[in-house]
C-alpha cells in the first residue's frame, strides 16, 4: 500500500504547523519523519491517518492512487500507535489484542475461533503469549507498547502510523525495541510511517527518512543519504555531532585560519564566510604539523568508555572547542593524554555558506 501526499498545509490559529508538504512512501517501506519539537511530523502522521484536517487549499491523500482526503479515520483502514501505549486497563491482553476485531461490524466479523487463532498468533509472533492472562499493569513498558503494536496489527490495516513508539521507554528498552520493529516489519512489510526526534532510532531502522523542520521537509533520502551527503546546515546539525569551523574562501579555496582545506569550492563567492562542518569521527589527530595537520589544539578530556574514544579539544587560535572520535586502536597508537597539544586534520568536510545553528 503506498502513501502519496500533495501539497499539505495545516494551520493552528497564527501558527503554520505545515507548509505545502509532499512525500510518497512506497508500498512495504517504513519511512521515519525525523525532526525537532514543532516540526510538524506528528501533524503530517495525524492528517495521513485521518485524525487532522489538512487546511482548504490543501492537494490530495492517496492510498495506492486512490483519493483518500474525503474517508474518515475508519474508512481508512489505519493502524496506529502512540507513545503512551493506550491499553485497556480493565481488558487482560489476549482481550486487548482481541478488541479491534470483536468490534469489526457483524458481516466483516471474524468469528470465536478465529479471533483466538489471530491473536495467539500475533502473540506468539511478539513472544508474549505467555502473558496473554495478565493485565497491562503487570507488564513492563516494553511488553506493554508490543501489545499496542500487536493491537494495531490484528485488525489487518492497510497501514501501519506509529508516533513517537518508543518515547516513554528508558534507553536500552528503546534500542532493543527498534530493532524487534526493523524484524518484525521485514516478516510482514506493512507500509509503516514512524515520527521519532531520535536521530539514531530513525537511521537504525528506517529504510528511509524525511527530516523536518518548520512545517518542512529539509530533505528525504535514506539513512545513508542525509547523513553522509545532508542538503543543508540544519540536516547536518541535526543527524549527530558535528564540528564547526569559520572560514573564507579564497582562490577557491576554503581557509580555515592557517589551515587550507584541500578540496575546491569554486561555487561560493570569492572572500564569502563559510562554514566546514565534520563529524568527530572525521578528525584526526596527530603529534607532529605535517600535510594537512595545521591546526594546534590542546586536549582537554579524554573520554576512553565503550568501543570509541571520544577526546575533547580547544584550540589554541581561538578557544573553540572541538570534539574527535577515534578508534581505540589509534587511540592506543597515539597514547594521549590530558592537556597536551596535537595538530588536527579535518577529513570529509561539507561547506556552506551560511551558518545555521539549531
Amino acid at each position: 500500500m503506498s502513501i502519496e501526499v500533495r501539497n499539505i498545509s495545516k494551520k493552528f490559529g497564527s501558527f503554520a504547523a505545515l507548509k505545502d508538504v509532499s512525500i510518497r512512501i512506497p508500498t512495504g517501506e517504513l519511512v521515519a519523519l525525523l525532526g525537532p519539537s514543532g516540526s510538524g511530523k506528528t501533524t503530517l502522521l495525524r492528517i495521513i491517518a485521518g485524525l487532522e484536517i489538512a487546511d482548504p487549499g490543501s492537494g490530495p491523500i492517496f492510498f495506492n492512487n486512490e483519493n483518500i482526503s474525503t474517508q474518515n479515520v475508519a474508512e481508512r483502514q489505519i493502524g496506529f500507535v502512540f507513545q503512551h501505549y493506550s491499553l485497556f486497563r480493565h481488558m487482560n491482553i489476549f482481550e486487548n489484542v482481541a478488541f479491534g476485531l470483536r468490534v469489526r461490524p457483524r458481516s466483516i466479523r471474524p468469528d470465536k475461533e478465529q479471533i483466538r487463532r489471530k491473536v495467539v498468533e500475533l502473540l506468539k509472533l511478539v513472544q508474549l503469549e505467555r502473558v496473554a492472562d495478565l493485565y497491562p499493569s503487570q507488564l513492563s513498558g516494553g511488553q506493554r507498547q508490543r501489545v499496542a503494536l500487536i493491537r494495531a496489527l490484528a485488525v489487518e490495516p492497510k497501514v501501519l502510523l506509529l508516533d513517537e513508539p518508543f518515547g516513554a521507554l528508558d534507553a536500552k528498552v528503546r534500542r532493543e525495541l527498534r530493532r524487534w520493529l526493523r524484524r518484525l516489519h521485514d516478516e510482514l512489510s506493512v507500509t509503516s510511517v514512524f515520527v521519532t526526534h531520535d536521530q539514531d532510532e530513525a537511521l537504525e531502522v528506517a529504510d528511509r527518512i524525511a527530516v523536518m523542520n518548520d512545517g518542512r521537509i529539509e530533505q528525504e533520502g535514506t539513512p545513508d543519504e542525509v547523513y553522509d551527503n545532508p542538503a543543508n546546515p540544519f540536516v547536518y546539525n541535526f543527524l549527530g555531532n558535528v564540528n564547526l569551523f569559520h572560514g573564507r574562501v579564497h582562490d577557491g579555496k576554503v581557509k580555515v585560519g592557517d589551515h587550507e582545506l584541500t578540496t575546491a569550492y569554486a561555487e561560493h563567492a570569492e572572500q564569502a564566510s563559510v562554514v566546514a562542518y565534520v563529524r568527530p569521527h572525521d578528525i584526526e589527530i596527530s603529534r607532529t604539523q605535517d600535510g594537512d595537520f595545521t591546526i594546534l589544539a590542546a586536549i582537554r578530556h579524554i573520554n576512553a568508555a565503550g568501543p570509541l574514544v571520544r577526546v575533547h579539544l580547544q584550540r589554541h587560535d581561538n578557544d573553540e572547542h572541538i570534539e574527535a572520535e577515534l578508534t581505540r586502536e589509534r587511540y592506543r597508537q597515539l597514547k594521549l593524554h590530558n592537556q597536551e597539544s596535537v595538530y588536527i586534520r579535518l577529513r570529509n568536510p561539507r561547506v556552506f555558506v551560511e551558518d545555521y545553528v539549531i
